[in-house]
C-alpha cells in the first residue's frame, strides 16, 4: 500500500510539473491552491480540536483526542508546499502582476510570504510539540500545565493563521472584492471538515482495534460535526445576508456568478445540499435516541461533509482566477487531488512511526 500511495503521488507531481509548463497554468495552481488549502487545514484543525478537548477538560475521551492528533502527521510536507505555492503567485493573484494602491501595504508579495511562512511554521511547530507533549503522558500538575499552556497557544495561531489563509490566500484573488466575515468563515468550514474527519478516523480505528470507541463516545463526534454543519451554514448566511442588504456592487459580484451563473449555481445547490441539508437531516435524527451501534451511515454522511468542503474552495478559488465558468475536472485536476491524498496518507504513517502514539486510553468519566 506504501509503494502505491508514493507512486499515486510521484504521478500527482508529475501531472502538476507538467501542467504548471503548459497553457493551464492557472488553472493547474488553482487546484493546487484548493488542494493546499483543503489538505492543510485537515492537518492543522486535527491538533486545534485535542487542544479544545484539553483545556475543557473532555474526559469522555482521550482515545479521541490522541487520533485527532495524527493529522499533524503532514504539517512538515504541507509547509514545503506553501513554500512552493509563491512560485505561482503571478498566475493566482492579480495584484502582484497590477498592484492595487490603496491596499499595497497589506498585498505586496515579500509581507504576504513572511506572515504566511512564519505563520504557518509557527503553528505547526507548536502542533508537533503539543503532540509530543500529549503522547509522553505525564500525568504530573507540571506536565498538565504544560500542555495546557501549548493548547492555548495552538487554538490562538490556529485561528489567526487559517483567517490569514482565507484573506490573503483566497479573498485576494480578486484584490477588489471583500468581506470582513470570510476570515471567520473559513476558520469554520476548515473545523467543520477537521470534525468531520475526525468521526471517519474514530469509526475506522475502533473496527480495526486501534481504539475503543463506544457508540455513546461516537456519538459525541457525530455531536461536534453536527454543530460545526449548522455554524457552518450560519456563518455562510450571515456572509450573505450582509452583502446582499447593502447591495454594494463591489461585493454582490461575488455571489452574482457563483449563485445566478451555471455551473457555479448547480455547484452552489450541490455544496448546499450534500454539505449541510443531509448531514442536517441524518445527523439530527440519529442524535435524538440512544446511540446506534452501526456507524455506516455516519462515515457516509462524514464523506459527504469533506466532499462538500472540498467542492467549496473550488466554488470560492475557481471563478476568481478564471474568466472560464467551467468545474475543474480535466487529468490534471484528478492527478493532483489525488497526489495530495497519497501524501496525507503517507504523512500519517510517518506519524505514527515517529510518535508511536498509544491511542487506546480509558476514558475517566463520559458526560
Amino acid at each position: 500500500m506504501t509503494l502505491i500511495l508514493a507512486v499515486i503521488a510521484a504521478l500527482g507531481a508529475v501531472a502538476f510539473a507538467t501542467g504548471v509548463a503548459s497553457a493551464e497554468a492557472a488553472h493547474v495552481w488553482s487546484i493546487y491552491l484548493v488542494n493546499l488549502l483543503f489538505w492543510s487545514g485537515l492537518a492543522v484543525t486535527g491538533p486545534a480540536i485535542a487542544g479544545m478537548m484539553e483545556l475543557t477538560e473532555a474526559r469522555w475521551s482521550p482515545s479521541v483526542k490522541r487520533l485527532a492528533l495524527t493529522t499533524a502527521g503532514f504539517l512538515p510536507v504541507s509547509l514545503l508546499l506553501f513554500i512552493l505555492l509563491f512560485a505561482g503567485r503571478a498566475e493566482l493573484y492579480a495584484w502582484v502582476r497590477e498592484p492595487v494602491a490603496n491596499k499595497a501595504v497589506w498585498l505586496n508579495v515579500p509581507f504576504m510570504t513572511a506572515r504566511i511562512l512564519l505563520g504557518g511554521f509557527v503553528l505547526f511547530w507548536v502542533c508537533l510539540t503539543y503532540a509530543g507533549a500529549v503522547y509522553r503522558d505525564d500525568a504530573s500538575s507540571q506536565g498538565k500545565a504544560r500542555r495546557n499552556r501549548l493548547a492555548t497557544i495552538l487554538l490562538v495561531l490556529f485561528v489567526v493563521v487559517v483567517s490569514l489563509w482565507g484573506f490573503d490566500l483566497v479573498m485576494s484573488i480578486d484584490p477588489r472584492w471583500y468581506s470582513g466575515l470570510f476570515g471567520g468563515y473559513f476558520v469554520v468550514s476548515t473545523l467543520y471538515t477537521g470534525f468531520a474527519l475526525l468521526s471517519i478516523l474514530t469509526i475506522r480505528a475502533h473496527a480495526s482495534g486501534q481504539l475503543s470507541a463506544p457508540p455513546a463516545v461516537v456519538q459525541d463526534v457525530a455531536k461536534l460535526q453536527f454543530a460545526l454543519s449548522i455554524m457552518w451554514m450560519y456563518f455562510f448566511w450571515s456572509q450573505y445576508l450582509v452583502i446582499w442588504y447593502g447591495n454594494v456592487p463591489i461585493e454582490t459580484r461575488f455571489f452574482l456568478r457563483r449563485l445566478f451563473v451555471d455551473p457555479w449555481r448547480i455547484l452552489a445547490w450541490v455544496i448546499l445540499v450534500v454539505g449541510w441539508l443531509i448531514p442536517f437531516g441524518y445527523l439530527l435524527k440519529r442524535l435524538t435516541g440512544r446511540p446506534p451501534e452501526r456507524h455506516a451511515p455516519l462515515f457516509v454522511i462524514a464523506v459527504l461533509g469533506l466532499v462538500a468542503i472540498f467542492l467549496e474552495r473550488i466554488f470560492v478559488i475557481f471563478p476568481s482566477v478564471s474568466a472560464r465558468n467551467a468545474i475543474p475536472h480535466s487529468l490534471y485536476d484528478v492527478l493532483i487531488t489525488l497526489g495530495f491524498l497519497s501524501l496525507f496518507i503517507l504523512s500519517r504513517r510517518w506519524f505514527f512511526a515517529r510518535f508511536k502514539p498509544v491511542l487506546n486510553v480509558p476514558a475517566v468519566s463520559h458526560h
